[in-house]
C-alpha cells in the first residue's frame, strides 16, 4: 500500500513587498455565492530532478507579486462582507516522499484514495475563519519515479478559469517568459468586485450544497473514466447532422441518458456551470480573476426526453441564452436563497435529485510545463462531492476524461451500462 511521508513545510511569499496600492480587495457578489470548498488539481510528470522544489518555490515566489491576494487572507469587514487582506503572509509549500505508488498504479485507479494524500489541504471545506492560506501546493515524489504536483486553491476567490491562468502564468515564470509574455499570459485583473459589487450578509455561515454532501457516512464513489477520440467522434454524431455538436454537448448528454437510467424513479434535474466571461456586455477580460461563473439549469430535461439529439439541443440552448441580463438575474436569485428569501424558487432542489455538469476543457492544463516536461496526466483532486460530473480534455486534446460522483450502488449500474460501455472505459480497465 502507497505511503506518503511529508518531509518539509514552509511558506512562499511574494518576492517583493506587497504594494500599498491594494491592502485589500473585497470579495464580489459572485464570490460571496461560491462554494466554500477549496479547489483541487493534479499534474503527473514522469521525470523527476533534485532542483525542481527550489525551482517551483523561486517561481512560485515571483509569481505571487502579480497574483498578490493568493499570498493573503480572507477577513470580515465587520459590515457583512468579506475581503482579502493582502498582507503578503504567503502561500503554503509542502514536499513529500511516496512509498510503493507508481505514476501508473495512480492513474489505473488502484490509488484513487491517495488523491488526497497528494493534496497539500487534505479537506475539502474551506473555513476563513481559520485564516489559512488561500494557496498551498505539494510536490510528491515517487519512490517509482517521477512526482505529483498538487495544487489546493480557495473556491471564494478562483473559479476553475482562474485556477487555470494562475498556474499557466507560474509555468511561464518557470520557464523564464516573464519578459516576453505573450497574449496568453497577460497580468490578472482583481476587478470581479466592481462589475458584481459584494452585499451585505446577514449571518456569515457558508452551508454545503447538496453536491457536497458526501461525508464518510455516505458510500459514494469517484471514478474516472476514458471516452477516447475515435469514441468521441462517433458520440459526436449520435445527436444528428443539424448542427455539429461540440464535445461537451455529446458527452454531456451520453451521461445524462445513463443517469436517467440508473437513477430511475427519481426526479432529476441537470445544471451546466458557465464561464460567462465572454457573455457579458461588455465583455469581460479573460484576464478577470475571481468567480466569473453561473448555474445553468437545464429546465427540458425535467421532462421525460431521452432523445440523445433533443438532450444536446436542450444544452445548447440553455447555455446560449446566458447573458449579462441572465447572469444578473440568476446572482440575484442566488443571493435571495442564500439570505432565505426565495426558496421558492429552488424547488428543483426539494424534490429530487440535482445533478452538477462542470467543464474543466480548453483551459490549457497540459501546457503547465515548468521547464522540465509537459504533464503525463492532468486531472481534479476534488473527493467530497456527490451528484457530480466534471469533463476534462485527454491529454490528445481530442478525447475526453469524465469523472463522476455518486453513490456506490449507482455508479456500479452506470459501469455496466450497455451504452456507457460502447463510449467509455474504466481507467481501472
Amino acid at each position: 500500500m502507497a505511503k506518503v511521508t511529508i518531509l518539509s513545510t514552509e511558506t512562499i511569499k511574494p518576492s517583493q513587498p506587497t504594494t500599498n496600492s491594494f491592502p485589500s480587495i473585497p470579495l464580489s457578489l459572485l464570490d460571496q455565492l461560491a462554494p466554500p470548498i477549496y479547489t483541487h488539481i493534479l499534474f503527473f510528470y514522469s521525470t523527476y530532478l533534485p532542483e525542481i522544489p527550489e525551482k517551483l518555490k523561486f517561481s512560485l515566489s515571483q509569481t505571487l507579486n502579480y497574483f498578490y491576494p493568493l499570498a493573503g487572507r480572507i477577513r470580515e469587514t465587520g459590515k457583512g462582507k468579506l475581503h482579502v487582506e493582502c498582507n503578503g503572509e504567503g502561500a503554503e509549500f509542502v514536499e513529500a516522499q511516496v512509498a510503493d505508488a507508481t505514476l501508473e498504479s495512480i492513474r489505473q485507479g488502484s490509488a484513487v484514495e491517495l488523491f488526497n494524500e497528494l493534496l497539500p489541504t487534505k479537506k475539502s471545506l474551506f473555513d476563513f475563519r481559520e485564516t489559512g492560506p488561500l494557496l498551498a501546493v505539494q510536490i510528491s515524489v515517487l519512490d517509482g519515479g517521477g512526482f505529483v504536483l498538487g495544487v489546493s486553491i480557495s473556491h471564494f476567490i478562483a473559479d476553475g478559469a482562474s485556477l487555470s491562468m494562475f498556474l499557466n502564468w507560474w509555468s511561464h515564470t518557470a520557464r523564464g517568459f516573464t519578459k516576453n509574455l505573450s497574449p496568453a499570459t497577460l497580468p490578472p485583473r482583481f476587478d470581479c468586485a466592481a462589475v458584481f459589487p459584494p452585499k451585505e450578509m446577514t449571518n456569515i455561515t457558508f452551508h454545503k450544497s447538496s453536491s457536497e454532501e458526501s461525508g464518510p457516512n455516505q458510500e459514494v464513489a469517484m471514478r474516472c473514466f476514458s471516452i477516447n477520440s475515435k469514441a468521441m467522434e462517433t458520440l459526436k454524431q449520435v445527436g444528428g447532422t443539424t448542427t455539429q455538436s461540440t464535445r461537451v454537448e455529446a458527452v454531456s448528454a451520453l451521461i445524462w441518458r445513463c443517469i436517467k437510467r440508473v437513477q430511475a424513479g427519481n426526479r432529476l434535474s441537470m445544471s451546466h456551470c458557465v464561464n460567462f466571461r465572454k457573455r457579458m456586455a461588455p465583455i469581460l477580460s479573460n484576464e478577470s480573476f475571481g468567480n466569473m461563473w453561473i448555474n445553468v439549469e437545464i429546465p427540458e430535461l425535467r421532462t421525460e426526453t431521452d432523445s440523445h439529439e433533443c438532450i444536446e439541443q436542450s444544452i445548447r440552448r440553455a447555455v446560449r441564452g446566458v447573458d449579462k441580463k441572465f447572469v444578473r438575474m440568476k446572482a440575484q436569485e442566488m443571493w435571495d436563497v442564500r439570505e432565505g428569501k426565495g426558496n421558492e424558487q429552488r424547488e428543483k432542489g426539494t424534490d429530487g435529485v440535482e445533478w452538477i455538469f462542470t467543464s474543466w476543457c480548453r483551459m490549457g492544463w497540459y501546457d503547465c510545463d515548468f521547464g522540465f516536461e509537459e504533464p503525463g496526466w492532468v486531472t481534479c483532486g476534488i473527493t467530497a462531492m456527490k451528484n457530480v460530473c466534471l469533463l476534462m480534455d485527454a491529454k490528445d486534446g481530442q478525447g475526453m476524461e469524465v469523472w463522476l460522483w455518486m453513490a456506490m450502488e449507482e455508479m456500479e449500474k452506470i459501469e455496466n451500462d450497455s451504452e456507457f460501455r460502447l463510449f467509455a472505459t474504466s481507467l481501472a480497465d
